[in-house]
């Protein structure tokens, strides 16, 4: 079986593919919805796709993972724990009272830093992360999803120096779901 098929198999099982009418965080209206937080509810699909992430991300070179609020975080976290790494963490906001830090946790300026994610349409967010690990310090110069919905965040990103990675696209999605419904292929 593929990586993406195994992804694919993963998302359908832990119901994190929904279909209906929904408006994304840029804005843009879909058909389709991939909703990450819905694995964490299934530990034994949430451990595999964990474990396939980890093998995806291997060979990358980074010190430290950072995780972005809010559906990062858990992914972020969960890599962290089995690679024995370090993780940090990018608010979406500032905060406004304790220590008011945009990204939580332990750094050094000059690490070099994954960042996570659960799903990239145009990038906006991932951007964000970008320019406040920057303002850090921090070297950034990959970044990781789940799924690319391949609505521009990997040009986007390039622009900035960072390349996208990601284990499927939409695209990859919806073709693999769709022969599976159709029976006529399985991963």
């Amino acid at each position: 079986m593929s990586c993406a098929c195994e992804v694919a198999e993963i998302l359908r099982s832990a119901n994190c593919v929904k279909i209906g009418k929904f408006i994304l965080s840029s804005g843009g209206e879909s058909t389709i919805y991939i909703d990450l937080r819905s694995v964490i509810s299934h530990p034994r699909e949430f451990r595999m796709l964990v474990e396939l992430c980890a093998r995806r991300i291997r060979e990358l070179d980074f010190e430290v993972l950072a995780g972005v609020e809010s559906s990062g975080i858990p992914l972020a976290t969960a890599l962290a724990l089995i690679m024995e790494r370090p993780m940090i963490y990018v608010r979406k906001e500032q905060k406004t009272h304790g220590m008011r830090k945009l990204i939580e946790g332990d750094f050094m300026p000059g690490m070099k830093t994954l960042i996570v994610d659960d799903v990239a349409t145009t990038g906006s967010s991932l951007e964000k992360a970008v320019s406040a690990l920057r303002s850090e310090g921090l070297v950034v110069e990959d970044a990781f999803v789940v799924v690319d919905r391949e609505e521009g965040a990997g040009e986007r990103l390039e622009k900035l120096g960072v390349r996208l990675y990601s284990m499927i696209t939409l695209s990859q999605l919806t073709s693999l779901l769709e022969v599976k419904r159709g029976g006529d292929a399985k991963c």
